[in-house]
């Protein structure tokens, strides 16, 4: 069983509201082909559906959302632009969450139904390996109860039992000491570290790199706008390590109180034009086609205790993770590198300079 939540658009005026969602996806879908014939089959309607729920909007809105070119098909006005992307953001925005939300609903009916049958909980930070984990356990039929949380929020709730497994990252290189000094006291003896994928993360900023940023010292720059992770993200909490190396002041960014809760939706703010650069991981970037400028490379670890490993409820779950198709399914996202996905190791292992529990 899975509860699915889809956001629903609707748009008020004086004269009442009215549904416009599959409006929307009708306009994505025409933003994809530039073809209303191609667009309107692609979504299941009639030519004449098609346009009606066009006219109907356009109605509404009191402008027009879709031009006609004379041998170049359909295309969207500024006003069709706008709204796609409002769509777009939201998507990256709220995906994850109501992906989450979803998935505790479906634990809970599936309680109700057979009490006898636990899943297994995974608190998350949010990762496009990770959301392609999870979808091929979800086409599977395999059960995994999947919540996107912080790096730190995911450990301490692994600390304090109340998920089973964490998935976390920790930059690779200088900062990797630092950081994971951090998470360590989170750990005991039995914690079992299973290898996600390496990854990249950087600066996404527009196709072109129109202004110019290429390093941390340009975000204070008067003319640039930041967009900022969450407080608790483990990539809000590597950059602001990075200013503190680099003598930063963030209270001279502008921008750096906007925030945004996954990569996807930093990607969708960015190109959408609300701001000029976000730190994220590059698929973000490449997702919504703009630049990305590397800062660093890090590991994405899932971490469990070692009794689970043999738990008839993981096992299929860590099958799918060290299949030869999954491997190849993580090197093809942008800026990750499927080399080392699915080794378990232990935390010494995976750390050689880990100086050991309790210290």
């Amino acid at each position: 069983m899975k509860i699915t939540i889809e956001p629903n658009f609707l748009l008020s005026t004086s004269q009442g509201s009215m549904p416009i969602s599959r409006a929307l996806r009708l306009l994505l879908a025409i933003e994809a082909s530039r073809n209303m014939k191609e667009a309107a089959a692609t979504e299941g309607h009639s030519y004449r559906h098609a346009w009606n729920l066009i006219e109907s909007l356009q109605q509404a809105l009191g402008g027009p959302v879709l031009e006609t070119v004379q041998g170049r098909g359909s295309r969207l006005t500024e006003l069709g632009q706008r709204l796609i992307w409002a769509e777009k953001r939201t998507r990256a925005r709220l995906g994850p969450m109501l992906d989450s939300i979803g998935s505790e609903i479906s634990e809970d009916m599936e309680a109700l139904m057979s009490r006898t049958h636990r899943v297994i909980r995974m608190f998350a930070s949010h990762g496009f390996a990770v959301a392609a984990h999870y979808d091929r356990l979800q086409k599977s039929g395999i059960d995994l109860d999947l919540n996107y949380r912080g790096s730190a929020e995911a450990l301490e709730s692994f600390s304090r039992k109340v998920c089973d497994i964490a998935g976390f990252h920790v930059p690779i290189g200088s900062l990797e000491k630092e950081v994971f000094a951090r998470m360590a006291p989170l750990f005991t003896p039995n914690a079992r570290l299973i290898n996600l994928a390496t990854r990249r993360q950087g600066l996404m900023v527009a196709k072109g790199n129109p202004k110019n940023i290429w390093s941390l010292p340009d975000l204070l720059r008067p003319d640039v706008l930041f967009v900022n992770r969450q407080p608790g993200s483990g990539t809000r909490y590597i950059l602001e390590m990075l200013f503190e190396r680099q003598n930063i002041d963030s209270k001279l960014i502008a921008g750096y109180d906007n925030v945004e809760f996954t990569h996807a939706a930093i990607g969708a703010y960015i190109a959408s034009g609300k701001a000029d650069v976000g730190m994220g991981v590059e698929t973000g970037a490449r997702r919504f086609d703009l630049d990305f400028v590397p800062i660093l490379t890090e590991r994405y670890f899932y971490v469990c205790n070692e009794s689970l490993l043999t738990d008839p409820r993981l096992v299929p779950i860590l099958e799918i993770l060290q299949s030869p198709s999954f491997r190849s399914q993580v090197d093809t996202i942008a800026g990750y590198d499927a080399t080392n996905t699915g080794l378990v190791q232990t935390v010494a292992e995976a750390f050689p300079g880990f100086g050991g529990f309790g210290v």
